[in-house]
């Protein structure tokens, strides 16, 4: 039995999951990165998405890079010699408890949201919500996973009030694409 002090708070009961630690982000932003940061709606962003696997508790991590770190990290790790938007690691995923972290590149960010023609935070929301949704597990290499990814994407941004993800979300190729009558 353990010794605690009358300020040390009790010990989780590791068999109900009501006693586990809430969700702990990180959001680490390197010096480089000069734009300015929606932090506060990156962590709703995290917790919607992985609040849809079932999870509440643990720890996720997210970094915001450029495209020379993203890219330098993307050949170390996945053998991809190239910038990319987001990198994910899910390290464990058991409910309600959720591990991992993610990468995301401002400058991948900044130019794709200027090509559609919204907002980098979106951009940014956008990435976040995809990297979350493969810490929890989902998946985006064939026809059905995809359709399943990009349908849980634009209910999470809808969720947060970017109603716009239907006109600028993943897979749309430009701006000039205007809503089909």
């Amino acid at each position: 039995m353990t010794d605690l002090s009358p300020e040390d708070p009790p010990l989780p009961d590791e068999s109900d999951p009501s006693s586990a630690t809430p969700l702990a982000i990180e959001i680490t932003i390197d010096p480089q990165v000069s734009a300015p940061i929606n932090q506060g709606q990156l962590r709703r962003v995290i917790t919607a998405a992985v609040k849809r696997g079932g999870f509440h508790c643990g720890e996720i991590g997210l970094r915001i890079t450029n495209d020379p770190t993203i890219q330098e990290l993307n050949a170390r790790h996945l053998d991809h010699d190239y910038p990319t938007d987001v990198i994910s690691f899910g390290y464990s995923a058991e409910p309600p408890t959720i591990e991992g972290e993610m990468v995301v590149s401002v400058d991948t960010a900044r130019v794709r949201a200027q090509e559609l023609g919204w907002s980098i935070d979106n951009e940014l929301c956008l990435y976040v919500a995809h990297g979350s949704l493969h810490i929890i597990g989902m998946d985006d290499h064939d026809p059905i996973e995809r359709a399943a990814m990009r349908a849980a994407e634009s209910e999470i941004m809808k969720e947060l009030g970017i109603v716009e993800i239907e006109r600028f979300g993943a897979d749309v190729e430009s701006l000039s694409r205007e809503p089909s009558a």
